[in-house]
């Protein structure tokens, strides 16, 4: 395995393909999610029966809610399906270069829309076992808890902690297997997707086609995970630099009484410029990591048949 070949073409893939950073900065959009929340300053403290507060919510109000949750989920589901597209259209973009020296935003994105059930497939099988064993996980803690609390006495406490301790040191190793599980279910995922659109195998073929690549090539397997792990964490201490950066000027404006108009627009034309700054960069990653993958992939394969 000549691994500095197949990362020094995957970066000129990625450097001289522009188009898949398009793919790039969609397929991330699935691996990852925020959420927010507010509050109102002029929320009415009184209370209602048994002491909760009072919202008073008007029906106009209310609705808007709803309205906006609705929308939010829409543009999520979006988001999803493009994010899933991508993944398949990246791994086509290369292997359309590999092949044809080529590639268009059409051609990769037609073979990721044609494969879209096929990597959905994938992901749900790779997803599955993770949801169901945080289920059980997360069914034990309930029943440990309400167990405890059963149990417990201000006057002989030891009773709950006699409880809570031996389950504590059952979930922390469970804790363990279920990351090395999801681990293990992400790279079957990441061989799987390539099995699906390199091969054109279905979604329970590609499965067990991931499966058979990652126990074949496990050392190699291994040293690519350690390689994009020394990326992942030279990334992040960018992004952390880059956030400290810009949370700077904003809090020396919090801290000013009176900044004055020049001074917000220019911190928001900064904090502007700066998500504009990590999108680019963040589907630069994401585009040199399915490229390196696939080219992974394309080369394990080749040598084991």
């Amino acid at each position: 395995m000549d691994y500095g070949k197949i990362f020094s073409r995957a970066w000129q893939i990625t450097w001289r393909w522009k188009v898949l950073w398009i793919f790039g900065f969609l397929a991330s959009l699935g691996s990852g999610g925020g959420s927010g929340g507010g509050g109102s300053s002029g929320m009415d403290n009184s209370r209602g029966p048994g002491g909760f507060p009072d919202f008073d919510i008007s029906p106009e109000i209310g609705g808007l809610i709803i309205a906006l949750v609705c929308v939010a989920l829409i543009i999520a589901l979006v988001f999803w399906v493009l994010s899933v597209i991508s993944r398949g259209a990246l791994i086509a973009g290369v292997q359309q270069v590999e092949d044809e020296g080529r590639t268009t935003f059409g051609s990769a994105w037609r073979v990721g829309l044609s494969r879209f059930w096929t990597i959905f497939g994938v992901g749900f099988l790779a997803g599955l076992p993770i949801i169901i064993t945080l289920v059980a996980l997360i069914g034990l803690g309930i029943a440990v808890i309400a167990a405890a609390g059963f149990n417990f006495d201000f006057d002989a406490p030891e009773r709950a902690l006699a409880v809570i301790l031996p389950a504590l040191a059952c979930l922390i190793p469970l804790a363990c297997v279920v990351l090395v599980l999801a681990v293990v279910l992400s790279q079957i995922q990441i061989y799987a997707e390539r099995a699906a659109i390199l091969e054109g195998k279905g979604w329970i073929e590609a499965f067990k086609r991931g499966w058979q690549v990652l126990k074949t090539n496990l050392g190699p397997t291994i040293v690519f995970w350690l390689i994009f792990l020394v990326i992942g964490g030279i990334f992040a201490a960018i992004i952390i630099g880059g956030i400290l950066a810009m949370a700077l000027p904003v809090m020396a404006l919090v801290g000013n009484n009176d900044p004055g108009a020049l001074a917000i627009i220019t911190m928001c034309g900064g904090l502007l410029v700066g998500v504009v700054i990590f999108s680019v960069v963040g589907a630069i990653v994401q585009t040199f990591t399915s490229a390196t993958w696939t080219l992974a992939y394309r080369q394990i394969t080749r040598v084991s048949e």
